[in-house]
């Protein structure tokens, strides 16, 4: 079984490609699991984080969006045994154009996805911090969403944006994605607004906020210049622990979710109907 997980805040600033990054080195190497990253944001982040830099539109998932080259032809290994990636770079922002103007356009990376990711135990789907196409198709593709969420003021904001997003494609397109987790990121304890928001995120979201959090450090940046996941670049630092504890509460739902067949709002916290924002 393959599990599609997308990344996504559609408030920009909060970790995402960090948590993609990281959360997928975790369950590689500490549960061995097959990873498949997609980067689905035209800054290419993700694959430079990594050290794949693709050689053109053709390299990229670009090509398969538009329907030139298979999904496989464009994966790319990483440094990581069992990580690979599907990377992007700033023409993806022109395919999103040509998307907007064709039928069923939500659906085109789920279609790619179909029967070209059996042999992975997860596919992460990094997005941009847009509500444009290519977020709807990550989001579309998913059987799961993670939400990070910085504790600052304003931090609640996206997370209206992407709920109205969820209520959408339920009852217009049929299709309904579960909310695995929210998690903070960038946790700095010393500002008392971090402690507030998190009071608030737990009374709206119960279970739904995951109780791993992601402490800020200078390290998520090192990892970043030389191209590593700080899960492996500096594993014995807090903020590497925090992403190990991220991944194995991540897997817990994951199996919950499998053993049960349905995500309970008791369960999750992630009925959208019952937060009120």
């Amino acid at each position: 079984m393959t599990w599609v997980i997308t990344v996504t805040n559609q408030k920009g600033g909060v970790g995402k490609t960090t948590s993609v990054i990281n959360i997928s080195a975790a369950l590689v190497s500490r549960h061995g699991f097959r990873v498949l990253l997609i980067d689905m944001d035209p800054q290419g982040h993700l694959g430079l984080s990594l050290g794949v830099k693709p050689t053109g539109t053709a390299d990229t998932i670009a090509a398969p969006l538009m329907g030139l080259r298979r999904l496989s032809e464009v994966t790319h290994e990483t440094s990581i045994n069992g990580l690979r990636i599907v990377p992007s770079n700033e023409d993806l922002a022109a395919v999103e154009e040509q998307l907007s103007r064709q039928p069923g356009r939500e659906a085109v990376l789920r279609a790619v996805l179909t029967g070209e990711v059996s042999e992975y135990d997860v596919v992460m789907i990094d997005t941009p911090p847009s509500l444009g196409v290519l977020t709807f198709n990550a989001i579309y593709a998913a059987d799961y969403i993670l939400v990070p969420i910085q504790p600052r003021l304003y931090s609640i904001e996206g997370l209206r944006r992407l709920y109205k997003i969820l209520e959408l494609m339920k009852t217009r397109l049929g299709r309904r994605i579960e909310i695995l987790g929210h998690f903070l990121t960038m946790v700095d304890n010393r500002y008392r607004i971090t402690q507030e928001v998190r009071e608030d995120l737990r009374a709206r979201l119960g279970d739904g906020l995951l109780r791993s959090e992601i402490p800020s450090s200078v390290r998520v940046e090192e990892g970043h210049f030389y191209r590593s996941p700080v899960v492996a670049y500096a594993p014995d630092t807090p903020v590497a622990s925090a992403y190990t504890e991220l991944a194995s509460e991540i897997i817990s739902r994951l199996v919950s979710s499998m053993n049960s067949q349905s995500i309970t709002s008791a369960e999750k916290g992630a009925e959208t109907e019952r937060i009120t924002f």
